[in-house]
């Protein structure tokens, strides 16, 4: 990510990579393993809690339901722009910081996309 221009960075597909579990209220819980080493998988099993538990706010829910594994960076930025509203401005900003946090801290991975969004478009 580092030395990525923000176009660069826009057109990239974010994929989630960890589970995740929803609270009554809907809002998302994301499961990381403690440990991801397969040297360490043997006591991953044994752990009682054997993950990290990060729970979302409405917002990073909202962007994180928007992660399809498809949708580049900035069409999930449009989603959450359009599922959000007013409230969720400076949304680009938002967005794009908190899938850097995302991204550093293993939730999500960037992958590039194998079709062109115009082309995904002209698809749907």
């Amino acid at each position: 990510m580092a030395g990525l221009s923000l176009d660069a960075f826009m057109a990239l597909v974010p994929v989630q990579a960890v589970a995740c579990e929803r609270l009554e209220d809907g809002r998302a819980v994301l499961l990381r393993p403690k440990f991801t080493s397969p040297r360490l998988a043997w006591l991953q099993k044994r752990l009682p809690k054997p993950h990290f538990r990060v729970r979302l706010d409405v917002r990073g829910s909202f962007i994180w339901d928007a992660i399809d594994g498809r949708r580049t960076v900035r069409e999930v930025v449009e989603a959450v722009r359009a599922g959000l509203g007013p409230e969720a401005e400076p949304v680009e900003e938002r967005a794009v910081a908190f899938l850097h946090h995302l991204v550093s801290g293993r939730f999500v991975r960037l992958e590039t996309p194998t079709i062109p969004a115009a082309t995904r478009i002209l698809e749907s």
